[in-house]
């Protein structure tokens, strides 16, 4: 596991700027999200809100919002989010 997380740590360093802010603001919510909708392409949004975390459904949705807003995911209908990182 040491291995891959400095792999990570490697690909962020080599990440912009601006995409290292955007990056660090993520919570670990988000950042299980974008990881979840990488695997899949496509997520229902109950599936991430139904997820084992310490926030609020209601917390968990705007963290949700956040992603769309910033452009990570985009909400394709009202249930499902699909990444549009390729």
């Amino acid at each position: 596991m040491e291995k891959e997380f400095l792999k990570v740590l490697k690909e962020i360093d080599k990440l912009p700027s601006l995409d290292k802010k955007i990056f660090h603001k993520l919570n670990t919510f988000q950042l299980e999200a974008l990881s979840k909708i990488v695997l899949k392409k496509k997520v229902k949004s109950f599936s991430l809100l139904n997820s084992q975390s310490t926030l609020s459904k209601a917390q968990k949705y705007r963290c949700l919002k956040e992603l769309v807003n910033k452009g990570l995911c985009k909400k394709k209908t009202q249930f499902i989010l699909h990444i549009l990182i390729s």
